[in-house]
């Protein structure tokens, strides 16, 4: 499980869903509290939960929606609900290839 407190706050990018690239990896950090009840609960019910490794599978023709997977299930979600979800990224994970 990720550890914020393991990684130099200097590495880490803070940034939601939708700033994924395909193939990338992030951890999950929280949903914003502005979203509606409604669909933060969907998320959280989809596996969307903080601490858990998230990352772009698929994107669709016209760039919405994209294909997470997240606990080793794919789900599709719309840009407007992605936006919801905060991650945290480790540039030093980005720089290797």
């Amino acid at each position: 499980m990720y550890n914020e407190d393991d990684h130099d706050p200097q590495n880490i990018m803070k940034s939601n869903l939708t700033q994924l690239k395909l193939g990338e990896v992030a951890v999950i950090c929280g949903i914003m509290v502005n979203c509606d009840n409604t669909i933060r609960q969907r998320l959280l019910d989809l596996g969307f939960v903080k601490g858990a490794e998230v990352s772009v599978q698929n994107i669709s023709p016209l760039g919405d929606p994209v294909a997470y997977c997240v606990h080793e299930t794919l789900i599709a979600l719309r840009k407007e609900d992605a936006l919801f979800v905060q991650i945290i990224k480790d540039k030093e994970h980005d720089d290797v290839e």
